[in-house]
């Protein structure tokens, strides 16, 4: 099981490795990453091509087609957020969030991830899967074999829209 990143372990927009048995993983110094689970979305961000900016937003790291996009100011086409807690010194936030935004994503791109159902989330209301919703969301409590099984349908899917 992955370790929990203590408050002093953690700084502000760097990355680093850590030795994770025979693989290595990126381990994001956002004072806010503490969940394995966000660590795992943003290497799987990062795996499909992403480039992913703290942006300044609480709790929330911004995806972006690449670096140029985010060099230039252009829009982001998602985040990777914590959820049920604004205020993770006096709760450990419970669910992370990896979200699209519909109206910034290329068409092909938006209809793979449509496609994708499971631990889907795009309201909170029902139903859960909305098309008139602002994004497709993916929300995650764990880090399940089902998660990471979606986990990795969602990545693959955003390495071929990343090299189209």
């Amino acid at each position: 099981m992955e370790r929990m990143l203590t408050m002093p372990e953690v700084n502000r927009s760097k990355k680093l490795r850590e030795k994770k048995g025979d693989e290595k993983m990126k381990v994001l110094e956002y004072r806010f990453a503490i969940a394995p689970i966000f660590h795992f979305i943003a290497n799987k961000s990062m795996e499909a091509g992403l480039h992913l900016c703290d942006g300044h937003a609480k709790q929330t790291v911004q995806l972006f087609m690449n670096d140029a996009a985010s060099e230039k100011g252009k829009k982001r086409i998602g985040a990777i957020q914590y959820e049920g807690s604004n205020d993770y010194t006096a709760k450990e936030p419970c669910i992370v969030s990896w979200r699209f935004e519909r109206a910034l994503l290329p068409d092909g791109l938006k209809q793979d991830l449509e496609a994708i159902t499971a631990f889907r989330r795009d309201q909170n209301e029902e139903p859960s899967i909305n098309p008139n919703a602002q994004s497709i969301a993916f929300k995650f409590e764990a880090l399940t074999d089902a998660a990471k099984e979606t986990i990795e349908a969602i990545t693959a899917v955003l390495k071929k829209h990343a090299r189209s």
